[in-house]
């Protein structure tokens, strides 16, 4: 088996499925800034990196706003497609970097 591919391909798909964490995080929360702004007559003056720390973690005002979305029927942002995106990504880079170039003995 080719390590170095498989390397190649682990770390290809990381960063594939964190830019996609990526744009459905963002997509999510500032359809929630939005939505908090029109409740309160533009009166809470959030914007989406005040939710940075739901791109990583469900606790807090993170987990109000995915119970929210579930009430309305909408899929909340799930952080652990981040942290599967970024496993891959340095599994792959230590696998490439750690394998032995092919036809090496």
């Amino acid at each position: 088996m080719d390590f170095r591919k498989l390397g190649n391909i682990l770390m290809i798909a990381g960063s594939v499925v964190l830019v996609g964490a990526l744009i459905w995080w963002f997509s999510f929360y500032s359809a929630v800034a939005r939505e908090l702004g029109k409740a309160t007559g533009g009166g809470a003056d959030l914007g989406v990196l005040d939710a940075m720390s739901c791109l990583y973690s469900s606790g807090g005002i993170c987990a109000i706003a995915t119970v929210a979305a579930t009430v309305v029927g909408r899929t909340a942002y799930e952080p652990m497609l981040l942290w599967f995106g970024l496993a891959g990504l340095v599994l792959g880079v230590l696998i490439r970097y750690a394998a032995k170039p092919s036809g090496a003995a």
